[in-house]
């Protein structure tokens, strides 16, 4: 699931990121530069992971479903979910999970 910051309004600089219930259990964070020769290749694992855009364009790829993303889209990754992240440019992100 892709949350796009276009599609989610700023009130009183705040910016609510609807999980729809999911839990989400942190066991690591990881702040991520991602380049083209540094693509992060589709895998998939058994917790959920959210994933920040700080910077950047990119196109993730969940279960073998190409979707585009920019600064400030969450995207919120299911277990065993196969996920990756390409660029042709730069793009910086932060993975929690």
């Amino acid at each position: 699931m892709i949350l796009r910051a276009s599609d989610i309004e700023e009130v009183g600089g705040r910016r609510p990121y609807d999980l729809e219930g999911r839990p989400i259990t942190v066991d690591h964070f990881v702040t991520r530069v991602t380049t083209p020769d540094t693509p992060f290749g589709p895998h998939e694992h058994e917790q959920r992971e959210l994933w920040f855009i700080l910077a950047g364009r990119a196109v993730v790829s969940l279960d073998g479903i190409d979707q585009p993303v920019s600064a400030r889209d969450l995207v919120v990754i299911d277990p065993w979910v196969a996920h990756g992240l390409r660029t042709d440019s730069r793009v910086q992100w932060i993975c929690l999970g």
